[in-house]
């Protein structure tokens, strides 16, 4: 019995090879994908490959510690990941862990816990959510997506597609993500 329990176990997904399969798509399209599908459940650090637990620990440690003039902040903003996705195709953005971190968390709350633990707090949602109430409201949907992945390419276009048929604001799946005791980092 004990058998089985450890392979259903999702703590053990990194033995049984699940987490291989899981990490080869990035983090931001599972959580969009997650999102479309009405899912609610948190992504936590369980959810993250080493590589991008160690990025955003140093994405998140810069945005404590900062030594540029602006004073330390308890949130990450866009320019904090350090990549200019604009202009390059949407392949090689999907293909950098800055860039999926970017569109994972996008704006991000950076907390120090009382146990003395760095975590990353958010929602993946939609901030320019649209809804679609009818049959018109979704004609219009299909159309601005078409129209946006015509003329802005392919990013735009499933951008839209979140923007109509993802989570509002508040409404999204939670992130928290915990990158251990500050002090060890």
């Amino acid at each position: 019995m004990s058998e089985i329990k450890d392979i259903t176990n999702l703590d053990n997904e990194r033995e049984s090879g699940l987490a291989s399969l899981k990490n080869a798509i990035p983090p931001n399209i599972r959580l969009f994908v997650a999102d479309l599908l009405g899912q609610k459940e948190k992504f936590t650090e369980k959810d993250l490959s080493p590589e991008y637990k160690d990025l955003l620990k140093e994405i998140a440690i810069y945005r404590t510690q900062s030594g540029e003039k602006r004073a330390p902040k308890k949130t990450i903003d866009y320019y904090d990941y350090k990549v200019d996705s604009y202009g390059r195709p949407l392949l090689q953005n999907i293909m950098d862990p800055r860039y999926n971190l970017k569109t994972l968390l996008g704006k991000a709350k950076v907390e120090l816990t009382k146990d003395g633990d760095l975590v990353v707090k958010d929602s993946f949602d939609f901030n320019d959510k649209k809804d679609v109430k009818n049959l018109e409201d979704f004609k219009a949907a299909i159309k601005d997506i078409y129209e946006k992945t015509k003329g802005d390419g392919l990013y735009q276009g499933i951008r839209t597609l979140g923007k109509y048929f993802g989570s509002g604001p508040g409404e999204g799946i939670p992130v928290e993500i915990n990158l251990g005791k500050y002090k060890n980092i």
